[in-house]
This record gives C-alpha cells, structure tokens and sequence, in this order.
C-alpha cells in the first residue's frame, strides 16, 4: 500500500483515496494495514470483512465506499512504480471514449507479464484444451485469446487487460456498470471489459505506465479449489455472453475432463 503514496505522488495533482477489503485474511495482513493507517495520514478507509466473501464482492464493496471521479481496481500482490496511476489516470482525462486503462505488469525480475486478452470463445478454449496454443503461442488462430503474438511494448487498444491494475471511470459504475458477483474470483475482468465496450467506450493498454505484480498469490495457496473455481466461472461466463446449447455442452465436457486432470497433476505436484 506504501508505493501508492510513494515519492511520486503529489496530492496538488491527484488525490487519491484507498479502500482496502480485507476478506478475512488468516496472517497478519489487517494488523499491517492498521498500523500503516495509524502512522500516514493518508485517506485509507479499511473494510473487514468476517468471512471470505470472494474478490468480486470485495470489490464491489470498495466501489459503493469510493467517492473519487475514478476507481482502480489493484490487487495486493502489486506495487507501483514511479508516476504509474497518474499517468493512467492523464490518458483517461485526455481520452473521453475510453472507459479504463491499463498499465504493464512486470514480474520482480522486470519480465513483461502477458496481460492483455481478446474476448474468449468456444474454439480459444479448444485450442486450450488440445494445447494447440501452447505450441504455436505466436499464432494470431491458435493464441488469439491470450495475445501472446503481442509483445506488450506499445501503446494500443485491447479488449480484455488484467483487473490487477485497472482504472475506470466512476461514471461508467453509474451508468449501470456492474462488477457481476456470480463471477467468484475468474472470468469477472473479462466480463466488465465486455461490460465496457458495451456501452460504447473503448479500453487502452499503456506500456509507460508500470507495476509489479506477483501473479498468482492467492490462488497457489488452494490450487485444487481454484482449479474448480475457475471451471464454474468460465461457465458462468460463456452462459451470459455466448450462450449456445451444443458447444456449452462441450465445454462443459472439456472444462470437468481437463480439470480433473490438472488437480491429479497437482495433488501428486504438491503433495
């Protein structure tokens, strides 16, 4: 939460207010955040919450306490770099049609993470499943999805960015944009993306703007159960926005099939 008031934030430019959800966390993660709110005096509002009520829901209890003009999402496993937020939230002010915009995410060792995606559909997860994508990840067919024939060094428009770092503007939220809670912990991102462009504004990537994030953090701490969390909300999600009664019927198949075999493999992984 320090680098989101680092040295680079000047409050004569933008202010900023952070709410921080704690999904009742079981290490000392809302010891820390209280400490920091007694030491900076900064505008932190902290929610606890009595039980784990998902990332979706955490989110949009975030979103019903903000009282900015925009709202980003930013998950804990990140940390920003220099003048990250104020140059995302420039490209806003500057751009009206667009309606959020993302930075680049970087690993500790400064690698580019592959954060940007197309809006999926039946075939990408057969391309998935059959590791067509995997074995031709440069393919604008078989890795159309994950983007990975993108080297995510320039500026561009895209359609699905990670909600790891996400800024959008608040008017959007009361223009009836909705952070869908059926959507558990996956597939949530994609679906406010599509959201988005729904209502006639378009998404940017911006490279100049930069954050660590140390993907994966929560969900390595249960793999199994994510695994199966995942399944439900991909479901979830191709059952609202593409709903056809045969290739559902598939990828159900292929989500139950593939992630049997993924949890074997990680039972026997992590045991």
């Amino acid at each position: 939460m320090g680098s989101i008031y680092n040295n680079f934030y000047d409050k004569n430019k933008l202010e900023i207010e952070t709410i921080v959800i704690d999904n009742n966390s079981s290490d000392n993660t809302a010891a820390v955040i209280e400490n920091f709110i007694k030491i900076f005096p900064y505008k932190i509002k902290f929610i606890r919450n009595n039980e784990n009520l998902g990332f979706t829901k955490g989110c949009n209890q975030g979103i019903e306490k903000s009282t900015g003009d925009y709202i980003m999402l930013l998950n804990p496993d990140t940390q920003i770099l220099e003048d990250a937020i104020n140059t995302l939230y420039s490209f806003l002010v500057k751009n009206e049609k667009t309606g959020a915009v993302a930075p680049q995410l970087l690993t500790r060792s400064k690698k580019v993470q592959y954060s940007c995606r197309r809006f999926p559909g039946y075939r990408d997860l057969f391309f998935q499943f059959t590791l067509l994508s995997s074995l031709f990840p440069k393919s604008r067919i078989f890795s159309r999805w994950k983007m990975k024939y993108f080297d995510h060094n320039e500026t561009r428009e895209v359609e699905q960015p990670m909600a790891a770092a996400l800024l959008m503007r608040k008017t959007l939220f009361e223009k009836k944009l909705l952070l869908d809670d059926s959507f558990y912990m996956f597939f949530n991102d994609i679906d406010i993306c599509k959201q988005i462009y729904e209502m006639g504004y378009n998404i940017f990537y911006l490279p100049e703007a930069k954050i660590y994030h140390k993907i994966g953090t929560s969900i390595l701490k249960d793999r199994v159960r994510m695994i199966r969390v995942w399944n439900r909300d991909c479901l979830r999600y191709f059952k609202k926005h593409d709903y056809n009664f045969f290739l559902f019927t598939l990828l159900r198949i292929g989500l139950f099939l593939s992630g049997e075999l993924r949890i074997l493999f990680t039972k026997i992984l992590y045991k």
